[in-house]
């Protein structure tokens, strides 16, 4: 029973934003239904009427208000008889509460959701989030189912990669003839993109479901972060989630990209995979009624070394080859089956696309023990195969409208006509289903997985908080995503944003707290910056030049009302109701600049869409061969066998570089079927690693930096450490200062361990200082000096094969 809600950060509770599940929705019904709020009869379990959430939230909501503003002390957390938890955090002019009912989630976990939460809003709206709630019915649900999958994606990649459990970016361990093909597809992509009229395209970067396979920038582009990094595979998993399990994938025939019997050649889909095996069915029937059954590989057979192109072994074929085994006898009963049914056999079958070659692993003697690949929202691969693929008359149809606002405007698109509204009414007709004020469970969203998505995104530079980009998010293969990233000119952006954040102390419930210099800071701040705001809007046309003398005489209200000599006077009293007003009025005008700049890119055109059909093709042609390795790279990027010789005792390792937030661990791939009894050994690692990183969270925060402790069977060690840029260790002469009660470790929600570097070591310049993790997990019987010398060889070793760039010494 889980819930996040967003709102205005007044006393009268106002909704900008609520996702719930089933459950949740459920029991507020019932509870309404206890308190007369409505009748049964009345009452429908599918949804829920936001009236009545506005109720249960008032009183909360007031009395968060109150304490914080009048004792400076709001609600952090709230625990309730039935172990109930509500978890508040102020944002800016917003307030986000977390609910969980069923003891799912602690208090520490709901803090890190809804900062998450609070960053996977600021990417897609950047400073404008009452764009959360448009005035159009039917966008506002879109948009919260959008944000409300986009969160459930996090839920499930938390608890299951490595990387965004300890936020940080796994690269995938790739040879080398790979991973140059792959970087020359990234230059050979920017460079396409230059030529056809994208010239600010910068970054572009190719996942495999949620790790990183390769990353390009041009020479002349602002450092990508990695926590950008990390939220943008968050998207491209909410957008193209894998439905393909390794043990399917292992199953499935080899395609080639050319072959046109597809509607989409560059996506090995669903519907090629069962032509194939139609295809295959039909050629295994023919060859048993002609009497070649006892040897499929016979010279008269479809697939002889005449007829049968030649394939290059993929990497994953050279790592995994096994001696040729001979068909059953009841092979064509098999593929008769697979043709009539669509369901996949207890075989691993790789067919050629065109004509027949067949392996068949007989499972009594081989059978491989691999997990099911990142199933982001749980839905079963034979069941929802064509949930991928929306109807054309379903409401889903607009979902690229999604991120097309209200008001697609832009400076070049408007004359100086004034009659051209402020904001462009939508031209479809409301659905009669969905009113003012209903909620309905969050599910994930359904995008179809050969299309391609647009969007804007706002991400962190060192001179802007929001800096603006266009996103463009391209499916090569099943499991395997690009994403071109280019930049927007954003010097208005950043002296937007700059200056809504020295309008920060200025608001109501902030202003009689502050000292007289950081008023006057403030102020000052905000003259400067919209001196240049007018300076590059003074040119602009039609509704951004009505926009532009709205912010002139909302400026000059402010200086009329007094704004100057109240932050030269130092009195800790309120502002007057008129100068009040007009602040409030000049950064809700503000916003709105950056909504109609930035929130509403201009349609691509028919030559870029054209490119990018080109870069699809060209790059699903050449990492077709690759899939499988791929794929199973992704699941087995790195596993524990190569150290157990090595390191006997040793169960699992993390080791993380902090400087570029880099993670090394071995694969931990589970996947939680029913009537799973505990006792698989995956599943156990599973849960001791997550169960282990909550604890040394909290040690971390309270100061500690080594930590090691018996518990059960097995023995956990942590150590985080400092190198200076020659690879010799610093010791940490300051105790750093961390807040109990501050954001959780971590890169995503707040910048943790370069705060943490500039507290430890506050008179060297941060970049001097290199900061490196390491957590292993050993079995209780081995001592605590061979833990620490296994620790120390493990850095060396990880070293020396290449796996991380430099030795490390630790304590």
């Amino acid at each position: 029973m889980k819930c996040v809600i967003v709102l205005m950060n007044s006393g009268i509770p106002d909704i900008v934003f609520m996702s719930a599940d089933a459950s949740f929705i459920q029991h507020a019904n019932e509870v309404a239904i206890d308190k007369g709020l409505i009748q049964r009869n009345d009452a429908s379990w599918e949804k829920l009427d936001l009236n009545i959430a506005t109720q249960f939230f008032s009183p909360i909501v007031a009395s968060h208000s109150l304490l914080a503003c009048e004792l400076n002390n709001g609600y952090s957390f709230i625990t309730c008889e039935n172990d109930s938890i509500f978890v508040f955090k102020d944002f800016g002019d917003h307030l986000y509460i977390a609910f969980n009912g069923d003891g799912e989630e602690s208090e520490d976990f709901l803090c890190r959701k809804l900062m998450i939460f609070n960053k996977i809003v600021c990417l897609h709206y950047g400073p404008v989030v009452d764009d959360l709630r448009p005035d159009s019915i039917a966008k506002r649900e879109e948009k919260w189912m959008t944000l409300g999958s986009v969160l459930n994606t996090w839920l499930q990649l938390y608890n299951q990669e490595q990387c965004f459990l300890f936020e940080a970016i796994e690269r995938l361990q790739v040879n080398q003839s790979v991973n140059e093909m792959c970087i020359n597809l990234l230059e050979l992509t920017l460079k396409k993109m230059g030529s056809n009229g994208e010239k600010n395209a910068m970054h572009t970067m190719l996942l495999v479901n949620a790790k990183l396979l390769a990353l390009f920038s041009t020479p002349k582009a602002k450092e990508l972060q990695p926590s950008d990094i990390l939220l943008l595979t968050l998207l491209a998993c909410d957008i193209y989630p894998s439905m393909e399990t390794l043990d399917d994938m292992l199953s499935h025939p080899f395609k080639a990209v050319d072959d046109q019997s597809c509607d989409t050649p560059e996506l090995l889909s669903n519907e090629c995979m069962m032509e194939n095996r139609r295809q295959t069915s039909n050629a295994a029937n023919s060859g048993d009624a002609s009497g070649d059954g006892e040897d499929f590989h016979t010279p008269n057979s479809s697939n002889s070394p005449a007829n049968t192109p030649e394939r290059c072994c993929t990497p994953m074929e050279e790592e995994m080859t096994r001696p040729e085994i001979k068909l059953p006898s009841n092979i064509p009963a098999i593929m008769e089956s697979i043709s009539r049914d669509s369901q996949p056999v207890d075989a691993n079958i790789s067919e050629s696309s065109d004509n027949l070659t067949t392996d068949v692993v007989d499972t009594d003697h081989v059978r491989y023990h691999t997990p099911k690949s990142l199933d982001i929202h749980g839905r079963d691969t034979c069941e929802h195969e064509d949930q991928f693929f929306t109807p054309q008359n379903d409401r889903t149809i607009d979902f690229k409208a999604l991120y097309d606002e209200q008001n697609q405007i832009s400076e070049t698109d408007y004359s100086d006509d004034d009659t051209v509204p402020e904001e462009v009414q939508p031209s479809f007709q409301e659905n009669p289903i969905f009113t003012f004020a209903t909620l309905k469970p969050t599910k994930p969203r359904q995008f179809p997985r050969n299309e391609k998505l647009r969007i804007p995104v706002f991400l962190r530079s060192h001179s802007c908080e929001y800096t603006p980009h266009i996103a463009q998010f391209i499916p090569i293969l099943p499991g395997i995503t690009m994403v071109i990233l280019s930049e927007v000119k954003s010097k208005l952006a950043e002296y937007l944003c700059k200056a809504l954040d020295s309008l920060e102390p200025l608001d109501h419930d902030k202003v009689e707290r502050q000292t007289r210099v950081t008023l006057k800071r403030a102020v000052d701040g905000i003259d400067m910056y919209i001196k240049k705001i007018r300076e590059i809007l003074q040119k602009s046309r039609g509704v951004l030049l009505r926009h532009f003398n709205a912010l002139n005489a909302c400026w000059d209200n402010c200086r009329k009302f007094g704004l100057f000599q109240y932050s030269d006077s130092g009195i800790p009293e309120p502002m007057t109701p008129r100068l009040e007003s007009a602040v409030s009025e000049l950064k809700r005008i503000l916003r709105t600049i950056f909504r109609l700049k930035y929130l509403s890119p201009k349609h691509s055109g028919p030559l870029y869409e054209k490119t990018l059909d080109s870069v699809q093709k060209h790059t699903a042609n050449n990492l077709s061969l690759y899939q499988q390795y791929l794929t199973v790279k992704a699941q087995r990027n790195i596993t524990m066998t190569t150290y157990l010789e090595k390191f006997p005792g040793l169960v699992h390792f993390v080791y993380i570089d902090r400087t570029a937030d880099l993670i090394t661990a071995p694969a931990v791939n589970v996947t939680k079927t029913e009537g799973s009894d505990g006792r698989d050994a995956s599943l156990l690692i599973h849960d001791k690693v997550w169960s282990m990183t909550g604890k040394l969270h909290r040690f971390i925060k309270e100061g500690y930096i080594s930590v090691a402790y018996r518990e059960g069977d097995f023995f956990y060690s942590y150590f985080l450490w400092f190198e200076d840029t020659s690879g010799s260790s610093l010791e940490c002469r300051v105790i750093p200062t961390i807040d109990i009660n501050g954001p959780p470790p971590g890169i995503i929600a707040t910048d943790f361990y370069k705060n943490l570097v500039q507290s430890c070591f506050p008179s060297l310049t941060p970049g001097l200082v290199q900061c490196y993790e390491l957590m292993c997990i050993h079995l209780a019987v081995v001592p605590i000096q061979f833990v620490l010398a296994q620790s120390q060889k493990l850095a060396l070793w990880l070293w020396e094969t290449g796996d991380i760039q430099k030795p490390i010494s630790l304590l």
